[in-house]
């Protein structure tokens, strides 16, 4: 109990305050491709404070009047942008690459699933592709975003779940993880299609990068009626959402609605994880204290300085946040096991297949343990005491409810296939 929520907490803390931070360095390219902010840590620190404080008001007026209309603002403003970057580049590349997509997704899914590129990271590699692209794509890309995920996971389990309340699993299933998994697809399509396009078009186009400090209009050039630029050519993955937006009509009209979607995204995900969170740490509450919500809300954001600040540079912070992420999820993935297995038994029961008078529960949880050192201390100098204790608790818990539910011969019964009498039972 206390153990699972302590890592779900920690869990959820590092995988918010790693989004955040993803995202401020984000958000900073397009200040600097709208206002020629140049980035640096004193903007990330300036833009995580703000979001902070959005967050903070937010989950301070509640889930049904903050969070949720923020998040149907942020839908709205997510859904202009992607209907026009779908049809202000090319609908009917978009419309093709969706659905090959779909048949390069079927046909790699198991190769991938279980690609562990071993003999790469083991040194065996084509020389002309570079050792560090052959032997750094596992850990930076595939092991990352599995412990990010991870790490969102207790966060976005119970976020969804209170939220679905009333809806059966068939809708639960189909609401949440068909739909979004859907829309994802679409979003990749159509923001990674534009990306490839102009990737692809500059690389038709003969454009090379250059040497450092080579000027960006460079690297722009026309394919096909477009406007395009090699993304590959600039120094950070943060600016390629923009400089690929900056192709469009309307360029500036759309970065700036981007950047305020990006803000909103972020302050909504702030704003939940730390509702979760404070109902973790209220032992349940849904509506825990003011104070304790306020006090969440400011740690994210104060975890995410942190990690921006101990990276340093722009590669190294990424490798902070990334370390982040790995260090939260790795302990919830043990518990992310034995929570799947208990939601199979809880599902087992309703069904009737399992009968939960026969259902021995461990008495104490792990910190009451710890809290109880001596117990605890004779229980490994004296192993058959502990044993023939917790026997008796699970025979006193077993007769109470016995004799609660089904009566008192049910009970006579129960202790006498166990082989207790009445006065042992005593």
């Amino acid at each position: 109990g206390c153990l699972i929520d302590l890592t779900s907490t920690v869990s959820t803390m590092f995988g918010v305050s790693t989004s955040l931070g993803l995202g401020v360095m984000s958000i900073a390219a397009g200040l600097e491709y709208i206002f020629k902010l140049e980035p640096s840590l004193t903007v990330y620190m300036w833009i995580i404070w703000i979001i902070t404080f959005l967050a903070t008001i937010s989950v301070l007026t509640g889930l049904d009047k903050g969070i949720r209309r923020l998040s149907e603002l942020n839908f709205a403003f997510s859904f202009l942008c992607l209907f026009f970057m779908f049809f202000a580049l090319d609908a009917f590349f978009l419309t093709d690459l969706f659905i090959q997509g779909i048949g390069y997704h079927f046909n790699y899914i198991l190769e991938l699933t279980f690609n562990t590129q071993a003999f790469e990271r083991a040194g065996f590699w084509d020389v002309d592709d570079g050792a560090e692209d052959q032997s750094g794509w596992f850990t930076s890309w595939t092991i990352f975003y599995w412990a990010w995920w991870i790490a969102w996971a207790p966060f976005v389990g119970i976020f969804i779940a209170q939220i679905s309340r009333g809806r059966t699993i068939r809708e639960f299933i189909m609401g949440n993880m068909m739909v979004p998994t859907l829309m994802t697809c679409i979003w990749l399509t159509i923001f990674g299609g534009i990306g490839l396009y102009n990737e692809l078009a500059s690389i038709q186009n003969g454009i090379e990068c250059g040497p450092e400090g080579t000027p960006e209009d460079d690297w722009r050039s026309t394919f096909d009626g477009n406007d395009v630029i090699r993304l590959s050519c600039l120094n950070s993955t943060e600016k390629f959402l923009f400089a690929a937006i900056s192709t469009l009509p309307l360029s500036k009209f759309i970065s700036t609605l981007a950047m305020i979607g990006l803000i909103t995204y972020f302050v909504t995900s702030s704003d939940s994880a730390s509702h979760i969170i404070d109902i973790l740490t209220a032992g349940g509450n849904v509506e825990p204290p003011k104070a304790q919500r306020v006090f969440w809300a400011v740690s994210e954001g104060a975890v995410a300085s942190v990690l921006l600040a101990a990276g340093g540079g722009g590669g190294d912070r990424l490798a902070a946040l990334q370390t982040a992420s790995l260090v939260a999820a790795l302990p919830f993935t043990v518990v992310l096991i034995f929570e799947t297995y208990a939601t199979y038994k809880t599902l087992c029961i309703h069904v009737g297949d399992i009968d939960v008078t026969k259902l021995t529960y461990w008495r104490y949880d792990i910190f009451e343990c710890g809290m109880q050192f001596p117990d605890t201390l004779l229980a490994l100098v004296c192993p058959p005491y502990y044993q023939t204790k917790t026997r008796l608790n699970v025979v006193r818990h077993k007769t109470g409810r016995m004799a609660q539910h089904e009566g008192s011969d049910e009970m006579r019964k129960f202790l006498e296939n166990i082989g207790f009498d009445d006065d042992s039972s005593k």
